[in-house]
């Protein structure tokens, strides 16, 4: 008898661990990766990976960057997105722009519960460009970097393939110690305005790399591929940001000018004289009329209203005006969109659009694109995410030649003055010019840019496209550069 109770109660025990233990590995789990291997870069787009376990079905992720301060209390932005759910892994990838925070926590909600949380401190941020190695050598090239530097070590894996999601990277460097990245990858970071830097000789495995040093010098984008056999001191010399264009910078020299006219208001003074010419017209209606005279008033106020709303109301509720900078490298240009909402009623702004206001604000973003609220006669500027565009302005020999199918207008070449204008299919050769007042488009990003940028417009009647190609003649011969 007693030996038979032992037995029952090791199989009680066992079954009992055994459910015990199927309930732990049922239970959800949630990771949340917020920047290029965990590295974030204030003032930038970062990459935000999300991998859950075991959720409820319907769950959704919550992310609330708070942007606020002691002075101006919370200015929460909330990023909120679904989640697959379901037994097994469920994988949510977003870009997002991470501005200066307090804090940033997050939770992944099910339907009735909160099924995991967590939070990033204010402190951990910071604001320097990565960069990006991938080596066994991690040591030698952390070494070789200044010290305010930010090195980060990485696996092949580990690279988005969104452009965006490089926009606070400085460099990737590749040695061909480690199983190689995939080719979008580095064109992705190259397009970007990263210098991706091939430290050969590569082994063969690596091989396919090399079509991204091609031809326009090795400019892809806003960035570059360059090849190296030096050391990692050579290396890091490469990447300093020399020729480049500062694209924070020119963004927000864009954004400065007004993207809208705003109607025109009614002058106080005109209402002032309108209010007292009737007031005098309604006290002598009601002397000389009485009654009657009192109701002819109020006719003629409802007249004069309708008359003036008709007169003085804006054509539309809202007004909006857009322009877009595009950086150019080779046949591709990093492109950032520019729109400014101005809203004459108070007014609920839903954009499908991945963009960020340029000010501090509370907004949210979904699945369905940008939300936020916009007094009435206010405006806000919003930046788009970076893009690649097909670029229509390439160099070849000593001519520029519009590939595009619109005119490109206002050619200025920076050291040499304004060309003109550049058709669809024509060349231009640069030469030395005068210098007038530049057009006033990009007037405030000329002292951004080195000698022998190009710059042009295009596309003007609907919201103008400021071309940028940096340094692309420069040291070609010309004179005055």
């Amino acid at each position: 008898m007693t030996i038979g109770l032992k037995r029952h109660l090791a199989v009680v025990v066992a079954t009992s661990c055994l459910a015990l233990l199927a309930t732990a590995a049922a239970q959800p789990q949630v990771q949340m990766e917020l920047g290029l291997g965990g590295n974030v870069v204030v003032g930038a787009w970062n990459p935000l990976r999300v991998v859950a376990r075991d959720v409820p079905l319907g769950s959704r992720l919550e992310v609330t960057f708070d942007h606020g301060s002691l002075r101006d209390g919370p200015v929460p932005f909330v990023l909120s997105l679904p989640v697959a759910g379901g037994p097994g892994l469920s994988v949510v990838e977003r870009t997002v722009y991470v501005a200066p925070f307090s804090s940033v926590s997050w939770a992944v909600v099910g339907q009735d519960a909160v099924v995991a949380s967590g939070a990033i401190a204010g402190r951990d941020q910071d604001d320097t460009p990565l960069d990006v190695v991938l080596t066994r050598r991690s040591g030698a090239f952390a070494a070789a970097f200044p010290e305010d530097a930010r090195v980060v070590d990485v696996t092949a894996s580990q690279l988005p393939l969104d452009v965006a999601a490089y926009d606070g990277v400085r460099s990737v460097i590749v040695d061909g110690t480690t199983v190689p990245p995939r080719l979008a990858a580095l064109a992705a970071a190259a397009a970007s305005g990263a210098v991706v830097v091939l430290n050969g000789p590569l082994p063969e495995s690596h091989r396919e790399l090399e079509l991204l040093l091609g031809q326009h010098g090795g400019r892809l984008g806003a960035g570059r591929v360059v090849s190296s056999t030096g050391s990692a001191a050579d290396v890091a010399r490469l990447v300093t940001p020399e020729g480049s264009v500062p694209r924070a910078e020119v963004v927000q020299a864009a954004a400065a000018a007004p993207l809208v006219t705003p109607p025109a208001q009614l002058r106080q003074h005109l209402v002032i004289v309108v209010a007292v010419v009737f007031s005098v017209l309604a006290v002598l209606l009601t002397r000389v009329f009485g009654g009657p005279g009192l109701v002819s008033s109020a006719l003629v106020a409802v007249l004069l209203s309708l008359a003036a709303w008709q007169a003085a109301r804006p054509p539309a509720p809202q007004v909006v005006g857009t322009k877009t900078i595009a950086i150019v490298g080779g046949e591709l240009a990093l492109s950032t969109l520019l729109e400014e909402h101005y809203t004459l009623p108070s007014a609920r702004l839903d954009l499908a659009i991945q963009a960020r206001p340029l000010d501090v604000r509370p907004y949210r973003v979904d699945e369905a694109g940008l939300h936020l609220s916009l007094d009435g006669w206010r405006s806000v500027v919003l930046a788009g995410a970076p893009r690649v565009i097909d670029a229509p302005l390439v160099l070849e020999g000593d001519d520029l030649v519009n590939r595009g199918s619109v005119p490109l207008t206002q050619v200025l070449v920076v050291g040499l003055g304004p060309q003109g204008d550049l058709q669809p299919g024509a060349t231009l050769r640069p030469r030395d010019q005068e210098d007038g007042p530049p057009p006033q488009d990009y007037a405030r990003l000329l002292d951004l840019l080195v000698p022998g940028t190009v710059v042009a417009l295009s596309g003007c009647d609907t919201g103008c496209t400021v071309w940028l190609a940096p340094g692309v003649l420069a040291g070609q011969g010309w004179e005055g550069l």
